[in-house]
């Protein structure tokens, strides 16, 4: 099977994990309707199929995955709503539909995305796990998204806004605002198929280095693609000047900094054996064409 039907027969079966949580937990209220509008408006579900082939490399079932693999595009989730807000990247566009601000009011988005964080939580406090894999998981998600992850890094980025900024500072904000949440996919996948640590460690490893090169991937493409392809507005990294692998090396330099970016990943892989890493590496792989 190639790696295009496998990832959409893993989104098909994530998003109907999805709709079913969200149709047993239904309340009925402005923030529900928010954040659950956000969640269901599609994307290619990256982060999720990340958790399931992780836990299959590791010889696990990528069924047993769906809790953590739901807690974490609900961070992902809150993520998104918070960046398109006015205050932030001021976008009105998401997915090729309405942002949730642009939807259901700022106000709302904001508090819809506070509630993702702590949906999450729930999710992961709920699942079928043992009890060390809960925490183990509970407790790389805070490290990930907190003040050395994935906040400091949306607040790195927002800051960095029409600075000269060099290499080393663009990959450290790659890597806090995109890298560490493709991380926390990979340690979940992993632990609950397993607690090897080493496996555990190069599965990391490969999330760290495919979170830069997605990055990179995409900061290229908000130049080279319109918005229809992109399902966000175009372009607005430059007209915000962001800092950019782009703007530091220029198009060409910066689609082979995720070419590195992509080879390290693959060689996280190296001592992993079977079909479900060779599928990881080929997702790696088909994530790069899309800029070369």
């Amino acid at each position: 099977m190639d790696i295009l039907t496998l990832a959409e027969e893993k989104k098909l079966m994530f998003d109907s994990y999805l709709h079913r949580y969200l149709e047993d937990n239904d309340i009925s209220s402005g923030i529900f309707d928010a954040f659950s509008y956000s969640l269901k408006a599609g994307g290619k579900r990256i982060r999720p199929i990340l958790t399931m082939l992780a836990c299959e490399a590791l010889g696990g079932d990528p069924e047993e995955t769906l809790p953590a693999g739901l807690a974490i595009e609900m961070i992902h989730t809150f993520s998104l709503i918070h960046d398109d807000l006015p205050a932030i990247d001021n976008d009105d566009l998401r997915r090729g539909m309405p942002t949730c601000h642009a939807r259901f009011g700022e106000a709302t988005a904001i508090l819809a995305g506070d509630a993702l964080i702590f949906q999450a939580l729930s999710v992961i406090s709920g699942a079928p796990y043992p009890t060390d894999a809960k925490l183990d998981i509970l407790r790389f998600l805070a490290e990930v998204c907190g003040a050395q992850g994935l906040v400091q890094g949306e607040y790195d980025d927002v800051m960095a806004e029409g600075k000269p900024l060099d290499l080393t500072a663009i990959q450290e904000i790659y890597r806090k605002k995109t890298a560490r949440l493709f991380e926390l996919c990979m340690f979940a996948g992993a632990r609950i198929a397993c607690s090897d640590q080493l496996k555990i460690r190069n599965m990391v490893s490969f999330g760290t280095h495919l979170g830069l090169a997605f990055q990179a991937i995409d900061d290229i493409l908000d130049i080279t693609s319109d918005k229809d392809t992109l399902g966000k507005t175009s372009g607005k990294d430059m007209l915000q000047d962001k800092a950019t692998i782009v703007k530091a090396l220029g198009l060409s330099a910066a689609g082979t900094w995720a070419q590195d970016m992509t080879g390290k990943a693959l060689t996280a892989l190296e001592d992993i054996d079977g079909k479900a890493p060779a599928m990881l590496k080929e997702l790696a792989l088909t994530m790069l064409r899309r800029v070369q």
